[in-house]
């Protein structure tokens, strides 16, 4: 079986006013697969594919990174965008 590896997440851009108070700058780890404490449940619906892709090691072939992504929650009239990295051990 693969590595499954650990991520973060970032906030990279918030307009409006999210309802959970995520802000720019704002983190959220996921390690060891398991889900991250403190972020909304609608933004997590939206990151759930990336995540599922970077945590096994895969990459989107359009990213210029292949260790991270981005994605923006599903409440259009206060986006907040998040960037998914995989962290890799040094």
């Amino acid at each position: 079986m693969g590595s499954i590896y650990d991520l973060v997440i970032t906030v990279k851009d918030q307009q409006g006013s999210c309802a959970l108070g995520h802000k720019v700058g704002d983190k959220f780890y996921i390690r060891k697969g398991a889900s991250p404490s403190g972020l909304c449940m609608t933004a997590m619906a939206a990151l759930i594919p990336a995540i599922s892709v970077l945590m096994v090691g895969g990459s989107f072939p359009w990213e210029d990174d292949p260790d991270a992504t981005c994605r923006t929650c599903q409440d259009r009239q206060n986006p907040v965008t998040f960037e998914v990295r995989r962290l890799r051990s040094s």
